[in-house]
C-alpha cells in the first residue's frame, strides 16, 4: 500500500506546518504576550492577521486527519494489533481535528471549545506503544514511545494546575509545551513508521482480528 508511506509523510509535516503557523501569526502580532495569552488569540478579534493562524491551522488539521489513517495502517502492518493500532490511528486523526476545529472556528467562538479534542495526541503515544510492543524492529521507537507518554502525562498535569506550578502569567507556555511535545513526537513517530514502512515490507507481519 504505496499510499500509507505519503499518509506517514503527512505526519511528519503537519507538526512543522503547526510550529511554523504559531511562529509566523505571533511575530505578526505586535504585543502578543505569548506567557499570559492562550494560543487560540491568534485567531482572534484582536489579531491584526487572525487568517494567517486560522487557515495554517485548517491546513495542517488536514493533514493530521490524513496522517492518523497511515499510523493505524503502518502500526496494524508492523504490530499485527488490528484494533489498538486503529485507536493510535484514531488518536493521531482527533489531533488534527482538534487544529481543524480551532481554525474554523475562530476564537472566542463556543465552538472553538471543540479544538480540545486535539488532546487526543496525550494518548497516541500510549497506544503506539502498545501496538509495537515487543515487535523485532520496533522496541526503541515502542519503548521511545512509552516514556514519551508520562511525559506528557506530567507535563498535562502542571498545565492543568496540579501542584500550583503554573501561574496565570505563564499558561501559555505551559500550554505551548504540552502542544509542542505531542507534536515532536508525532514527528519522529510518523517518520520511524515511514522508514520501517519503506525499508522492510515484506517483513511486517499480517495483522490479526
Amino acid at each position: 500500500m504505496a499510499s500509507v508511506g505519503a499518509l506517514l509523510k503527512l505526519g511528519v509535516i503537519t507538526p512543522v506546518a503547526m510550529v511554523a503557523d504559531v511562529w509566523l501569526a505571533q511575530k505578526l502580532f505586535p504585543g502578543f504576550d505569548p506567557g499570559a495569552q492562550f494560543i487560540s488569540e491568534l485567531g482572534g478579534p484582536a489579531a491584526p492577521t487572525p487568517e494567517i493562524f486560522n487557515l495554517g491551522m485548517m491546513l495542517a488539521g488536514a493533514a493530521g486527519l490524513f496522517a492518523g489513517a497511515g499510523f493505524a495502517h503502518a502500526l496494524e502492518k508492523a504490530g499485527g494489533r488490528r484494533q489498538v493500532s486503529a485507536f493510535a490511528g484514531l488518536w493521531v486523526a482527533m489531533t488534527g481535528l482538534g487544529a481543524l476545529f480551532a481554525g474554523v472556528f475562530h476564537w472566542p467562538d463556543p465552538m472553538h471549545r471543540a479544538c480540545g479534542v486535539g488532546l487526543a495526541i496525550q494518548f497516541a503515544p500510549l497506544f503506539t506503544a502498545w501496538a509495537l510492543w515487543g515487535k523485532p524492529g520496533y522496541r526503541r521507537l515502542a519503548h521511545f514511545s512509552l516514556g514519551w507518554f508520562f511525559g506528557l502525562l506530567l507535563v498535562l498535569a502542571l498545565l492543568t494546575g496540579v501542584w500550583n506550578v503554573r501561574t496565570g502569567n505563564d499558561v501559555g507556555f505551559w500550554q505551548r509545551g504540552h502542544a509542542f511535545l505531542g507534536l515532536l513526537w508525532l514527528g519522529i513517530a510518523a517518520w520511524s513508521l515511514e522508514r520501517g514502512w519503506r525499508a522492510k515490507p515484506a517483513e511486517l507481519e499480517p495483522a490479526t482480528a
